[in-house]
């Protein structure tokens, strides 16, 4: 599962330029990678381990880091702390896991919405462990947003499933991850980026030898596509961040819904109920005006 929310911290006007297109087109193709590899994960899904399917992203990811940086991983391992960035992996394996895990059971339309409760989550961490100033509108969006959680899981009702509760709790360890990125930010996304793989791929690997089902061509080929796909939403992602500020980026990130319910349509045939369309519909622009909000309060503090 990729990184959903970033700091938005920056107090410069917003000023739509070619760059800037070119960035919010980046981070909407991102968004259909991502989508891309999470339909690819569920199709593997329904006749693999979750674990080895978690293993295959990660073995990916291990592969690309050093093939995208190059000659520049020289001095990788100098981290400004170790068990954080071990920490850091373990949260990028949980909620790996507890995503895919959620995929094989509930349509990934609603699996993706369930998720992007991270920048609510985000939000609470941050003031609680890193004293950010959050105002009472931004709590008020979260509550919103948490209504919209409840129309897609509708608990107490017959179309309730405990797997619902896997993308919420993967969106939990991720979001643990991006506060633990912002304590360690001098690192720099390089580092934190091959730290993530390795400590992944390590803690799967001792994991997938007890569970591992030889995969056939078909899902051998399924899980590059899942893998690849994967890797070039990172770089879309990092490449269209580093055209544009976070806070003009951040809402467009949304068009993942959109994108995944799409690949449901398509591929699995499923379609979103009125509640989950609800719902996504107010977890997004509950997360849109939170994001636009908090760029405010920055700008008058």
């Amino acid at each position: 599962m990729p990184d959903k929310s970033l700091d938005l911290t920056d107090q410069a006007p917003i000023i739509v330029t070619h760059r800037t297109l070119i960035a919010i087109l980046l981070v909407v193709l991102s968004a259909a990678f991502w989508a891309a590899s999470d339909a690819f994960a569920k199709m593997i899904g329904e006749s693999l381990p979750v674990i080895e399917v978690t293993w295959m992203r990660f073995a990916v990811h291990v592969v690309f880091v050093p093939l995208y940086y190059r000659g520049a991983l020289a001095g990788v391992l100098k981290t400004m702390s170790l068990p954080l960035q071990i920490i850091r992996g373990i949260c990028s394996t949980l909620s790996g896991l507890c995503f895919i895990y959620g995929l094989t059971f509930v349509p990934i339309a609603e699996t993706t919405a369930l998720a992007f409760i991270s920048p609510f989550l985000i939000m609470g961490m941050a003031a609680l462990f890193l004293k950010d100033k959050v105002g009472n509108r931004r709590w008020i969006a979260a509550l919103v947003g948490l209504m919209g959680v409840l129309l897609i899981v509708q608990p107490g009702t017959a179309a309730f499933q405990w797997a619902a509760f896997f993308p919420a709790l993967a969106a939990l360890f991720a979001s643990t991850m991006i506060i633990i990125t912002r304590i360690l930010s001098d690192d720099g996304p390089m580092r934190t980026m091959f730290f993530t793989g390795i400590v992944g791929f390590v803690i799967l690997s001792v994991m997938t030898i007890f569970v591992w089902v030889t995969p056939t061509l078909n899902e051998f080929l399924l899980a590059l596509g899942m893998g690849l796909s994967a890797a070039f939403a990172n770089l879309t992602q990092i490449t269209a961040y580093g055209r544009a500020k976070p806070a003009i980026l951040a809402p467009f990130t949304y068009i993942q819904i959109v994108w995944a319910a799409l690949f449901g349509m398509t591929i699995f045939g499923t379609w979103p109920g009125y509640m989950t369309y609800l719902g996504s519909v107010i977890i997004a622009g509950a997360g849109i005006y939170s994001a636009l909000r908090e760029r405010a309060e920055n700008r008058e503090g």
